[in-house]
């Protein structure tokens, strides 16, 4: 069976093809989602910046960054907004 460059490429071609239409599935999905919540109090001064989730999660969140590291708590708590509020502020007084 002789295989002829045509062909060959032709068949390169469709991989490609393929597998980028694959990743640009993923373009759209989001990069983090939280699945579980800490639900104990974070000291405001161990949080360094907070990120709010996705639209597309299926549970809406916010992960904070910590000095230990990123953690997922839920909006829906009233320190959890409270400390967004104060994180916001220090921020817009760092900047000025």
């Amino acid at each position: 069976m002789i295989v002829r460059p045509r062909s060959l490429l032709l068949g390169l071609l469709v991989i490609l093809y393929l597998q980028s239409g694959a990743v640009g599935q993923n373009a759209k999905s989001p990069k983090e989602c939280c699945f579980s919540f800490y639900t104990r109090r974070i000291p405001v001064a161990d949080i360094t910046q907070y990120e709010e989730t996705h639209p597309d999660c299926p549970r809406a969140g916010v992960i904070f960054t910590t000095k230990r590291g990123p953690v997922c708590v839920d909006p829906g708590f009233k320190w959890v907004r409270r400390a967004m509020d104060i994180i916001d502020r220090r921020t817009v007084e760092g900047s000025s």
